[in-house]
């Protein structure tokens, strides 16, 4: 088998946001909720400025849709989208 830099410590950040990615559509699915009409506030500087690695950069208070945060969370694999998703779905559940 072949492996490169298989000893090298990785984070993994954006394991994490896929499965963020992947659990949010299931719930999307499950209760037939409308990505593009779930409106949710960014979470305050305070709350996501300690997570350091990548960002959407995304405003504080600003209001974005489900669909654009995903956006966010995977294409620039935005950390701070990630977060502000997992927040919202997670105090529905």
């Amino acid at each position: 088998m072949f492996a490169k830099q298989e000893n090298q410590v990785r984070q993994v950040a954006s394991l994490t946001k896929i499965m963020t990615a992947v659990v949010i559509q299931d719930l999307l699915e499950k209760y037939r909720l409308d990505p593009m009409n779930i409106k949710i506030n960014i979470l305050p500087l305070n709350t996501t400025a300690a997570l350091g690695g990548t960002s959407a950069e995304l405003l504080p208070n600003d209001v974005m849709s489900v669909h654009e945060l995903m956006h966010g969370m995977m294409l620039p694999s935005g950390n701070d989208a990630a977060q502000t998703m997992a927040t919202y779905f997670g105090n529905l559940v």
